[in-house]
């Protein structure tokens, strides 16, 4: 197939058509506009913009979104379970239901909510130029950003359903957990200080995730599971391994060595 041939298969023929007319899921221009600006502002425009600026303090708004970040993980995470993992979606090898049903529809909206969530979380790397605290602004925390965008797009656009969304659950779960930890973090120096102790147990968490979605993907490997989606697949765990790694190795230098 020549490149217009290609994308349309990838676009029509392969594609969730539930979601074809959905905001952000017609084609992958606007995700990948979105995804350029970010980049563009995180790693050029923001710091020369600061660069004779003082940083600023933004502690109303990172407690506001914080608060909206924790909330709608949480909001997700039950939308999600309740739209087939508490009634007929087992733990192994589910395939993607695309039928208008209420409720394979009802995970197929989630799905992209969650999307557009992984969007406004864009706006920490956004917080940390603004504040000039580049040395939080990581490859690891940037690179962890575009994925999950470009990750969670891809998954609204041909798999929002089945198995494929059970990754998505301890993902919600973590996310409710450390906004909460980065929340209390904005609350003072005294409230800093109790939860600081806690905070390499947050990536320790990320780790477990990390594992637990690696392990229940692994299902698709199997000859019979999903035989036409298996691309997604070796897409997804190869990025989720690449991130594992890195989130290992900053654990180690960050915490066993200080430990040490």
């Amino acid at each position: 197939m020549g490149p217009v041939e290609t994308y349309r298969f990838l676009m029509d023929e392969i594609s969730d058509p539930r979601v074809r007319n959905w905001f952000l899921m017609g084609s992958p221009l606007p995700i990948i506009t979105i995804v350029a600006a970010y980049l563009g502002f995180v790693l050029n425009f923001g710091p020369r913009l600061m660069e004779r600026r003082k940083p600023y303090s933004l502690h109303s708004f990172m407690i506001c979104y914080n608060i909206f970040v924790a909330i709608s993980s949480g909001i997700i995470f039950y939308g999600i379970l309740t739209s087939g993992f508490t009634t007929n979606i087992s733990l192994g090898c589910e395939p993607v239901d695309f039928s208008y049903s209420p409720e394979p529809l009802n995970m197929a909206r989630w799905v992209w909510w969650l999307l557009l969530l992984k969007i406004v979380e864009l706006g920490d790397t956004v917080v940390f130029v603004l504040r000039k605290k580049y040395s939080q602004a990581s490859f690891l925390h940037v690179y962890h950003h575009v994925a999950t965008v470009a990750l969670s797009w891809i998954a609204c656009k041909y798999v929002p359903g089945g198995m494929w969304t059970f990754v998505m659950l301890p993902n919600c779960l973590v996310h409710v957990i450390m906004y909460t930890y980065y929340l209390l973090a904005c609350m003072g120096p005294t409230t800093q200080k109790l939860v600081a102790p806690y905070k390499s147990y947050l990536t320790l968490l990320q780790l477990i995730q990390f594992v637990i979605m690696v392990v229940h993907t692994a299902q698709t490997l199997m000859p019979s599971c999903e035989p036409n989606r298996k691309p997604l697949a070796f897409i997804w765990m190869f990025n989720v391994v690449v991130i594992f790694y890195m989130f290992w190795d900053f654990y180690k230098k960050s915490y066993c060595k200080k430990s040490q």
